[in-house]
């Protein structure tokens, strides 16, 4: 996968070496491939592709004009670049294509080639997703096309013919029956990559045409549902995944495209519309429904989409299913959900040291977001819930698992701050102590975090820890920046931890002795959600005159010139405050 820093500078000479090879080689193959290198290139380099695109586009209209049978994936290719490259350069650069990329897609669908519709239902979805209401005139044309790939049947049971090859024909081989008895299954494999690309795209289209997608709402939610009850995962998680975007139009069109809630308040009036509540509602059943099922992508989406649901729309959406909500992610937790039921064989036998299911991220994620949108109601369900989620964090699991279960702890204890006390001494303080001094970087970095939102939430209540854990966060110091994401990660979210234990109850941190190692670790290299947590604690000292922090002050100088430098990462109104706060300095 091309990474955008490594691309920038060879960008110039890279698209022209492809553009040359595409103009040049009559091989289908290298072609197709060159286009995919061009399309890669495109999203690494995102905006800075912009002076690229009339050349490439004028490359690819010439593709997409090609009507051999033979050529199809050649079209096909170039109407997927077309696709990445709206992606890269965004809206106002991408206008002049936008309709000749839709006109050679919705040709593509009068074609007899399954392979063209997946193209064009792809293209519908990034282009959607870059046009937003500028797509909105072709969802009269589009919808009911796609509402009409989904309901298609892909397979269906038919009477097994009489066996006529003889003793060796029970040999031969078929992709596309399943026999059972008497009965024959036909599947169509083709229709079930179509099917899935046409949720996908009509997903994006609920997500960002607004308002106007509301005329096909009802149609679009009865597809879906069926859709949900396919016999094949692949269509439903593809359609769990798409669900979500299903309240979105309702809200642009009730409330103008955003709700404000309270965490944890449900007895105040519902922010909900009534289209929004119903859509809410319908939506919400089906996923929860899906939380049940036995395949784990189809969970993992499933919770996916209930978290997109419940943190846009807040606790009243939640309210009318957080029961059967909450049953069904403990019963995952606790590895009892009927998607994990093959699992108690090797457990059995100790079998503890597995891969790590990445299905469980999605499903740890949406605890996050119980307390983000429940707050303290969540509390009464953490007796449940801990002990499962801990399981994870012990060290005969995989690091992802530790790294998840330690992020999960943090998380709780962000959004529910006092609300963990009574589980501060016996679980969260231990599982972060622990964490730090895991073998994994991804594991430091979450506890890490852990510590330093436990001591903001918990307050005075753990100050007799503080020497302990700052013994404990000492090490992260010296971690290697340059050795990965990870391991830059773990150190700026060791510096935000004792810049929250400093804004918390700052005397009972040595600043004389942590300031110099926390300056020194900055700016922040990776982790620059954490850049407000660490400048508010040194503005904060600053506003104070603190001695110990102006004993620093060339390095503190040094710190806020490169954090409001022009290549920052640093959010503008945070250089803006560096800026400021560097003329007092000086």
């Amino acid at each position: 996968r091309l990474e955008p820093d490594g691309v920038r500078p060879l960008l110039d000479p890279l698209v022209r070496k492809l553009a040359s090879m595409l103009e040049t080689s009559t091989k289908r193959s290298v072609q197709e491939m060159t286009i995919a290198a061009l399309a890669a290139t495109a999203v690494a380099a995102e905006s800075e592709f912009t002076p690229y695109v009339q050349g490439v586009a004028g490359l690819m209209a010439k593709m997409m004009e090609l009507k051999d049978e033979k050529t199809y994936s050649l079209r096909g290719r170039a109407l997927e670049c077309m696709g990445h490259i709206a992606i890269a350069v965004g809206k106002d650069a991408f206008r002049p294509y936008f309709a000749p990329t839709m006109q050679c897609a919705c040709e593509g669908l009068a074609l007899e080639s399954t392979d063209l519709h997946e193209f064009a239902y792809a293209a519908f979805a990034n282009l959607s997703k870059i046009m937003e209401g500028e797509f909105a005139p072709v969802l009269g044309e589009l919808v009911p096309h796609l509402v009409k790939v989904i309901s298609q049947d892909e397979g269906q049971f038919e009477a097994a013919e009489e066996e006529q090859g003889g003793q060796f024909s029970a040999l031969e081989d078929s992709d596309d029956e399943e026999s059972g008895g008497n009965m024959v299954m036909h599947i169509r494999t083709a229709i079930l990559e179509t099917k899935k690309g046409a949720i996908t795209a009509i997903g994006e289209m609920a997500a960002h045409t607004g308002a106007a997608f509301v005329p096909y709402l009802e149609e679009v939610v009865t597809v879906l549902l069926q859709a949900a009850d396919n016999w094949h995962p692949l269509v439903k998680a593809e359609c769990a995944d798409a669900m979500a975007s299903l309240v979105i139009p309702c809200i642009a069109d009730e409330s103008g495209g955003t709700l404000e809630w309270e965490k944890g308040d449900i007895a105040g009036q519902s922010p909900l519309g009534p289209k929004t509540t119903m859509a809410v509602a319908v939506v919400l059943k089906a996923l929860v429904t899906m939380m049940k099922d036995d395949t784990k992508d189809v969970v993992g989406k499933a919770c996916e989409s209930i978290q997109g649901v419940i943190e846009l729309c807040g606790p009243h959406a939640l309210a009318s299913v957080a029961s059967d909500c909450l049953d069904n992610t403990y019963l995952i937790l606790a590895k009892e959900a009927p998607c994990q039921q093959l699992e108690d064989y090797g457990e059995e036998f100790g079998d503890e040291d597995d891969d790590h299911d990445s299905f469980m991220t999605s499903v740890c994620d949406l605890v996050g977001a119980y307390g983000r949108v429940m707050g303290g109601h969540l509390v009464q369900y953490l007796p449940q819930f801990l002990p499962a989620i801990c399981a994870y964090a012990k060290s005969s699991r995989p690091p992802s698992d530790r790294s998840m279960a330690i992020g999960c702890l943090g998380e709780l204890a962000q959004e529910l701050g006092p609300g963990i006390s009574d589980h501060w001494s016996t679980v969260f303080y231990p599982a972060a102590i622990a964490g730090l001094s895991d073998s994994d970087d991804s594991v430091k970095r979450n506890a890490a975090f852990c510590v330093g939102v436990c001591c903001e939430g918990l307050g005075e209540p753990v100050v007799p820890q503080y020497n302990d854990m700052l013994q404990a966060l000492s090490p992260l110091f010296n971690i290697d920046v340059s050795q990965g994401d990870a391991s830059a990660a773990a150190v700026d979210n060791a510096c935000a931890a004792i810049a929250r234990m400093i804004k918390t109850s700052p005397h009972h941190v040595p600043l004389s002795q942590v300031l110099p190692v926390m300056l020194k670790a900055m700016p922040l290299k990776n982790d620059m959600t954490e850049n407000p947590t660490v400048y508010d604690c040194l503005f904060w000292l600053l506003q104070q005159n603190n001695a110990d922090l102006m004993a620093n002050k060339a390095e503190l100088s040094r710190v806020f010139a490169e954090a409001a430098s022009e290549s920052s990462k640093v959010d503008d109104e945070i250089k803006t405050k560096l800026k400021l706060a560097l003329q007092s300095l000086t």
